[in-house]
């Protein structure tokens, strides 16, 4: 199990690598070309795009009873620097539907593009949730989030993440810091290798810390992302995702 001081050096580190991208030459306002980053399965990537994906995630920890989790999101660019982020209501096996969000998301720093040798992006968000009630699952309900979401490639090298915290609007939903890093390497034009890290903790009503690293393979053949990881070293349990994106 993680503690909460190892979550607080991770957003240190996280935004001691803001500060690096923000010194980063040639950076620019926001800007329509991609600057070649790739998205991760739990990982936001910070770039403004137009873009959808769906992730489908199962618990290994059960062979029996597995829990089988389907989650979406949609990006829309209105403006060459802002967007809209709108979270699809999550479906989980055995249980009521999820919140659905809506977030508005501010591109404040654009550099380079899949041609270039270097590129990166970084990225403000700040939303809310809406939780449909259930007597059954009193822990659905709304909540509030601000995240800041960071980029950086170096020739096939890709570094990215994304820090933030959510806030329970009603008193019995989870109030939790959350920082998520990936690490990946572009083989080719079209296949990426990836390993991320996830971590959780939940500061009220109760207390408690999630944690997981991984390994994902991507696949992006043009303006559609097929990606699958499984989980290794994890805590609570194993899990395996697969996710299907698209850019527009």
């Amino acid at each position: 199990m993680l503690n909460r001081p190892k979550s607080s050096f991770r957003c240190a580190l996280f935004w001691g690598f803001l500060l690096v991208l923000a010194h980063a030459p040639q950076v620019t306002w926001a800007e329509s070309e991609d600057p070649g980053l790739i998205r991760a399965l739990w990982t936001d990537s910070a770039p403004l795009e137009n873009s959808y994906y769906f992730l489908t995630w199962i618990d290994n920890e059960d062979p029996f009873l597995r829990e089988v989790y389907f989650y979406g999101q949609g990006q829309a660019a209105l403006a060459q620097e802002w967007g809209i982020v709108l979270d699809f209501p999550t479906l989980t096996t055995g249980k009521p539907l999820g919140p659905i969000g809506l977030f508005v998301r501010y591109e404040a720093a654009h550099f380079g593009g899949w041609n270039d040798e270097t590129a990166g992006a970084f990225s403000l968000q700040a939303g809310g949730s809406y939780g449909f009630p259930d007597k059954s699952f009193p822990s659905i309900g709304s909540s509030w989030a601000v995240k800041a979401l960071g980029g950086y490639r170096f020739g096939r090298v890709f570094l990215q993440g994304d820090c933030g915290y959510q806030g329970g609007i009603d008193p019995h939903v989870r109030s939790r810091v959350q920082a998520n890093f990936g690490l990946g390497y572009h083989f080719t034009t079209e296949w990426f290798f990836q390993v991320e890290s996830d971590f959780s903790a939940i500061t009220s009503p109760a207390s408690g810390t999630t944690w997981s690293i991984v390994p994902q393979v991507a696949f992006q053949p043009g303006d559609w992302l097929l990606e699958f990881g499984e989980a290794m070293g994890t805590s609570p349990s194993g899990f395996s995702e697969l996710m299907i994106a698209r850019v527009f």
